[in-house]
């Protein structure tokens, strides 16, 4: 090894041996700081533990009830296809259209949280214990509040009071659509109290796919969770998801399917006042020319009467194809079944899922310990330039300035720069 490098590890070696001391003194005044602040942070660890404990007291209990149900996805396209035959009909000179792709395992947790499963069970009735009546969950949310409630929306919640009333104002997101109505006063948008109705269950509906479930090709399990201030509350709200989401499910999958029927229908309907016309009109032709057909000496009426009667057997032949498709039509649309089966029905919980009392104690000791020990360090700091006697001047000046006199005195003196 070199003189050189002999002289660098050296130097090396003293500034660590120069650091190590200072590092120590660092951290014993910490601690001393800490030692002389501890009655300062018992005191905030006390406090926030007590208005932790108020905070999860004044909180309402809510339960989860969760259900776990069996998706199937179609294989038949969604209802779109149409029964066999089709390309009978479709040589006549028919286009029925095509069938699109179904509903798959995935696309059911959307459909559970939609809008229209949430509207449906919004507008469902249901027991309050909390009320002590049965309402429909939109005249629930949009009841007046208690004495209480006010109390709290004006003091505790006052922040979410003031952004939820300057909201709509700033036109948020939680701005309500504008009702409006079609030339048959049919609403199209929901008015503002289903509006509400419909965000509060956002928070308390939820679906997801089951913990032990890996979707296969053509099923899985997916949990549907409902939450409520009451245990029954939320397992009857469980029951209303499900039976909404069937009956959205069978909304969506036979769709296109009765848009079909719907077609045939009224091709069938067409093709019966055609086939009429044409048997009316070979009757007429056989009624006014029965003596000279008889005669059959008349090659032009045979020709035409041997053209009435193809047209009124093509038209026979596409009034049976046709009634035959509207048969089967009709049996496929009966044939859709819920694709939604109930694998373990939701039961009223025991225990309440919120308030969480361990993780909010954690949590607001946490803060008093930051906030306490936080309070001791500034405390220090200040004790310590107290102790400078350019520090207590410039002190000084500071409680002057924030004393009243001094605040007017300052907005003068801003005026008068302006000025």
């Amino acid at each position: 090894m070199s003189p050189s490098q002999d002289s660098t590890s050296d130097s090396t070696s003293a500034g660590r041996r120069a650091a190590s001391p200072d590092n120590q003194t660092v951290l014993v005044d910490l601690l001393l700081t800490l030692s002389r602040g501890r009655g300062l942070i018992v005191l905030s660890i006390l406090g926030f533990g007590l208005l932790g404990v108020l905070y999860a007291a004044s909180v309402p209990s809510e339960y989860t009830a969760t259900s776990k149900v069996v998706r199937e996805a179609s294989t038949e396209g969604g209802g779109q296809g149409l029964p066999e035959g089709l390309s009978s009909v479709q040589g006549l000179g028919l286009d029925l259209g095509g069938g699109g792709a179904g509903l798959t395992p995935t696309s059911y947790p959307e459909i559970a949280t939609s809008r229209e499963v949430r509207l449906a069970v919004a507008r469902d009735t249901f027991y309050f214990p909390s009320t002590g009546r049965r309402t429909t969950f939109i005249e629930h949310v949009n009841r007046p509040a208690g004495l209480f409630g006010q109390a709290l929306r004006y003091t505790v919640w006052l922040p979410w009071t003031l952004a939820e009333a300057i909201g709509p104002l700033l036109g948020g997101p939680d701005a309500a659509p504008p009702v409006a109505s079609d030339s048959s006063d049919t609403l199209i948008y929901p008015t503002q109290a289903e509006e509400r109705a419909i965000t509060a269950l956002g928070d308390r509906i939820s679906a997801s796919y089951a913990e032990s479930g890996a979707l296969d090709a053509g099923s899985g399990l997916m949990s549907i969770a409902t939450t409520a201030t009451d245990p029954t509350l939320a397992a009857r709200m469980n029951e209303r998801v499900i039976a909404h989401l069937r009956m959205r499910v069978r909304e969506i999958r036979t769709e296109t399917t009765q848009e079909n029927l719907t077609f045939i229908q009224e091709r069938f309907e067409e093709a019966q006042r055609e086939l009429d016309a044409a048997e009316d009109r070979l009757s007429q032709f056989l009624e006014q020319n029965r003596s000279v057909l008889t005669g059959g000496n008349e090659p032009q009426l045979e020709f035409r009467r041997e053209r009435l009667r193809r047209e009124v057997r093509f038209k026979e032949q596409l009034y049976s194809q046709l009634q035959e498709q509207v048969t089967q039509t009709r049996l496929q649309l009966q044939r859709e079944q819920p694709v939604v089966t109930i694998a373990e029905k939701a039961a009223p919980p025991t225990e309440a899922s919120a308030p969480n009392w361990s993780l909010t104690l954690v949590l607001f000791l946490s803060l008093g310990v930051f906030f306490g020990v936080l309070g001791a360090v500034l405390r220090s700091m200040y004790r310590s330039h107290q102790e400078v006697p350019e520090n207590q001047e410039k002190m000084q000046e500071v409680r002057r300035s924030l004393r009243p006199v001094g605040l007017i005195q300052g907005v003068r003196q801003e005026f008068e720069v302006q000025d």
